[in-house]
């Protein structure tokens, strides 16, 4: 195994402490952008940083991500009688009834905004998550993108639609993607 390199000796830490100074996330990333960009000075290094960021800030909206051991306890809600399980979560992303997202250490990660106040995912979430994975093209990211960005089917983000309970409008919408 080779030493780590000075890039990943520095840039770490840097983060680290930048973040514990109170640099935004949105911040961050336009620094790293910039300095990509500005390093390596072809087009196809500024749109793969670029990438990456806007799934980063993709995945914090909303109150972002959570770990699996939190959206357990997200799922159960606060019904003293279940107990919270990261493997039931992790199956339920599995099976598409949850969303979820790798994070890259061979964990998941849950956003915040599909969980229900008491516990569950919101209602029409698991019936859309079908709906969008049957589409070609579906991704991990699929879900974020079509919940969290306008759409004219929602008249407003599918994600609002649903807090409103418009289970039927959100699965047009889903079924509409990619027509």
């Amino acid at each position: 195994m080779s030493p780590p390199s000075i890039a990943e000796q520095i840039i770490p830490p840097l983060i680290r402490d930048a973040a514990q100074r109170g640099t935004t996330l949105n911040t961050m990333l336009q620094v790293l952008v910039q300095s990509v960009s500005d390093a390596y000075p072809m087009p196809e290094a500024k749109f793969r940083v670029a990438g990456l960021g806007g799934r980063f800030a993709l995945l914090a909206r909303e109150n972002g991500c959570i770990d699996a051991k939190a959206a357990a306890a997200a799922y159960v809600g606060h019904n003293p009688k279940k107990r919270s399980n990261a493997e039931t979560v992790r199956k339920a992303a599995r099976e598409k009834r949850l969303i979820a997202v790798r994070d890259g250490h061979r964990d998941m990660l849950f956003p915040v905004w599909q969980f229900a106040e008491g516990g569950g995912a919101l209602p029409g979430v698991p019936q859309v998550l079908k709906v969008l994975s049957e589409r070609p093209g579906y991704s991990d990211i699929t879900p974020f993108v079509f919940f969290l960005q306008p759409h004219p089917r929602t008249q407003g983000t599918p994600l609002d639609a649903l807090r409103a309970g418009r289970v039927d409008d959100v699965i047009a919408a889903a079924a509409s993607e990619g027509d």
